[in-house]
């Protein structure tokens, strides 16, 4: 057993014949570990435990030679603001003319001249793999609410499609890790009726549309089997704080601000998490991230106000433990369900292959040689792991 102690000076007289001698004497006194909750009875995070958590600097540094294939489909779900592709350029007018062009000319017009994907290559690296991906798009700036709303009828629209012309083993990857309930390989959904089982990796607010989903939403069309959250803000964003603070009392700006911004806040997460129950029969994993800005990030100021937020509010916590964040979720607020780890020297768009380049350029020239982290080695990770738990 664990135990502290005390040490103090006490003067004390001895007797010693006739003669009395005055000394000082240090007297220890044990007591057994302090315990884990606070006066309310509330459970506080042991430091010690703290450190056993996995930080990981170079897992996602290359590529393996070969990954694990998750049997059900996977579904992407963005974060905040986000999209699945934006497109800059659209299909010109003379397209019809181009009856000589080659076929890839023809795709490339037809899906326009200017995209910018959301997953950058994190799709076509898990199909390459031999999953069924599927990617979904909510309302950028919409509440939990809407976004859950949308994120349901884009699966159940996709189960629908799917349903329509796909036979089980097309659809479920690995065939050969049958269940209980799974029926011939060349039946069809279809004709089985049976919910099609999905998991779900999402992104910063996604996590939170996801849970959601899970928790308030009807769906008999698919089963969620599993919920990968990176860098969710399940116990709020300082950044949201902060904005909503610096708003407050300004009628014009707080009536543009987005809802969700106020859903984010720490103080809102709290009402959220305790409305919002886990469904016992699907699996939770999280990740966190954190980084050190220099002065070039795009970040950088994020990063401080995080820091400066989260100071104020935690004075009584070590400084390294409560200012680790990606820019725009600390890695506390990252945590739910099994967390797996927290990725070191990665920002809030590392995490979905946004790398900025002009850093990495510079990084190379002045910090480090290389980059030690890999998006699309933490999805195809993230993939196996689920193979590996039989989803």
């Amino acid at each position: 057993m664990h135990v502290r102690y005390s040490c103090v000076q006490r003067t004390v007289n001895l007797a010693i014949g006739s003669r009395v001698l005055r000394t000082n004497l240090a007297v220890r006194f044990y007591s057994a570990a302090p315990k884990k909750t606070d006066h309310e009875g509330n459970k506080v995070i042991d430091l010690q435990e703290r450190k056993k958590e996995p930080i990981i600097t170079d897992k996602f540094s290359t590529l393996k030679e070969k990954y694990e294939i998750p049997r059900y489909p996977i579904v992407l779900c963005h974060g905040f603001s986000g999209f699945d592709k934006l497109t800059f350029m659209h299909k010109p007018r003379f397209h019809n003319q181009l009856h000589k062009a080659s076929e890839k000319v023809k795709a490339t017009i037809d899906d326009g001249l200017f995209n910018i994907d959301y997953w950058y290559g994190i799709k076509e690296a898990l199909e390459n793999i031999g999953s069924t991906v599927l990617i979904a798009k909510v309302p950028p700036f919409g509440t939990i609410k809407e976004r859950a709303t949308h994120l349901n009828d884009f699966i159940n629209k996709e189960c629908d499609e799917l349903r329509k012309s796909e036979s089980k083993s097309s659809i479920y990857s690995n065939m050969s890790n049958k269940s209980s309930d799974d029926v011939s390989e060349s039946a069809t959904f279809e004709e089985t009726n049976k919910p099609i089982k999905v998991n779900l990796i999402a992104h910063s607010m996604g996590g939170l549309d996801s849970r959601y989903l899970i928790s308030q939403l009807k769906h008999t069309n698919y089963k969620v089997v599993s919920l990968t959250t990176i860098s969710t803000p399940h116990h709020g964003s300082e950044c949201a704080d902060f904005i909503v603070k610096l708003l407050k009392n300004k009628n014009y700006l707080s009536s543009i601000c987005p809802k969700s911004v106020h859903e984010l806040t720490t103080s809102s997460m709290i009402e959220f998490n305790e409305k919002i129950k886990d469904d016992p029969n699907v699996s939770y994993f999280s990740y966190g991230a954190r980084f050190n800005p220099k002065w070039f990030n795009v970040f950088k100021i994020t990063w401080e106000i995080m820091k400066h937020e989260m100071q104020y509010r935690d004075k009584t916590q070590p400084v390294l433990d409560r200012i680790d964040n990606d820019g725009i979720v600390s890695v506390e607020s990252s945590k739910w369900g099994r967390y797996l780890g927290t990725l070191d020297e990665v920002d809030h768009l590392d995490l979905i292959n946004w790398t900025n380049k002009l850093r990495n350029a510079i990084d190379s020239t002045f910090f480090h040689p290389t980059s030690k982290f890999n998006a699309i080695a933490l999805y195809l990770d993230i993939a196996e792991n689920l193979s590996k738990r039989g989803f």
